[in-house]
């Protein structure tokens, strides 16, 4: 989506259209006490043509450090299980964009392969513009086709399958000279394996052993349902303040899905132009959900027995803290440069907090962590 008037530099990143463009990223996410690190490289490559363009992503994660299980040791449900993680991640990502008349059509497939996880993603998108261009309505589709692998530590015995479908819709108005206002709605649809093969959640029962009562902690391997709805809706809007030559960028974003949970965006960013060079941007983000209904911290208590399936079929159970609910809290800056006409350096550092809201879930699983961004924009 291209937009030409005054307010164009301070309302949308560096824009490549027209030329072409090679940007590459390092970012670095750090969780603090030992958690979680992930360190990630990008590389994108753009190819622009008078009505054709083409565009290669290559990416690398590494991810290391530790993580909670869920469960707890036996006999003891204060003290709660952490396993160590080592994984890497190599994404490619192609994208073709043919313009016809006021129309654009995209066709996008990405692969990610993992050393447990397979995953590749069809996608397609049209754009018309109304309205001398003020006015873009875009629709999309996107099919996956994902496997989680069967390898030593997960809870599965043979490789699992499932599938995603996605629908968008979404409206961009120019509403003035400096005002945008963008509009998406989605609906998605998961089925298969659904559940994370790492995760375990903890139940302390009392069974009879050669006619006498022995209390002692069961383990069970999470199970979710093997199908999942999901609904977003987000609104945004970007505004131009000409006197201190500096944009606002606002936007909330809505999302629910089939498990009862329901979470709640707001953002706000400040764009300032400091000289025709050099901008400064910070920015703040909240984040509140809902619990998934059925998200226990442990079963003993809840009147729900665990069991050996992990299909989706039988009782759901899941003690991973990410389908608790809870607060996020993140904020950062980024700073962005023109070295010089056909060249673009960019920093960003954020800070992330999660703060849990549901009775009985530990204060220790919900990380603190810093990330770290360096870009770089060659066009030609």
């Amino acid at each position: 989506m291209k937009y030409v008037f005054g307010a164009l530099p301070l309302l949308s990143t560096v824009s490549s259209y027209g030329q072409d463009a090679l940007k590459y990223r390092f970012q670095l996410y750090d969780e603090e006490d030992g958690r979680i690190d992930v360190e990630s490289h990008y590389l994108d490559y753009r190819l622009e043509g008078e009505s054709t363009s083409f565009s290669l992503r290559l990416a690398v994660d590494s991810l290391s450090g530790e993580t909670p299980v869920g469960s707890h040791l036996d006999g003891d449900p204060d003290t709660w299980r952490f396993q160590e993680i080592e994984d890497e991640r190599r994404v490619v990502v192609t994208t073709i964009e043919q313009e016809v008349d006021e129309y654009t059509l995209s066709f996008e497939y990405a692969r990610s392969i993992e050393d447990d996880y397979r995953s590749s993603a069809f996608t397609g998108k049209v754009s018309r513009q109304f309205n001398q261009k003020n006015t873009t309505v875009t629709g999309g589709i996107s099919y996956g086709d994902d496997t989680v692998i069967a390898t030593p530590g997960t809870s599965i015995q043979f490789d699992e399958d499932k599938s995603t479908l996605d629908l968008n819709f979404g409206i961009s108005q120019i509403l003035s000279r400096n005002t945008i206002l963008d509009f998406n709605i989605g609906y998605g649809h998961s089925d298969g394996y659904l559940a994370d093969p790492y995760r375990q959640i903890s139940q302390i029962r009392t069974v009879t052993v050669f006619g006498r009562p022995v209390t002692r902690t069961f383990e069970y391997d999470e199970n979710r349902p093997d199908e999942l709805d999901r609904f977003v809706a987000k609104a945004s809007v970007r505004h131009y303040v000409r006197p201190v030559n500096a944009a606002l960028q606002a936007s909330y974003r809505f999302f629910s899905n089939s498990d009862s949970v329901e979470g709640h965006t707001a953002e706000l960013k400040w764009i300032q132009q400091v000289n025709p060079k050099f901008s400064v941007s910070p920015f703040v983000r909240y984040y509140q959900q809902t619990e998934a209904d059925y998200y226990y911290p442990s079963l003993t208590g809840t009147g729900v027995d665990g069991h050996g399936m992990n299909d989706g079929s039988g009782a759901h159970y899941s003690s991973d803290y990410r389908l608790s609910s809870f607060d996020a809290l993140t904020y950062g800056v980024r700073f962005s440069w023109d070295v010089r006409e056909d060249l673009t350096l960019d920093l960003q550092w954020e800070h992330y907090e999660m703060d849990g809201r549901s009775s009985g879930t530990p204060d220790i699983f919900f990380p603190t962590a810093n990330v770290v961004s360096l870009g770089a924009q060659w066009r030609f």
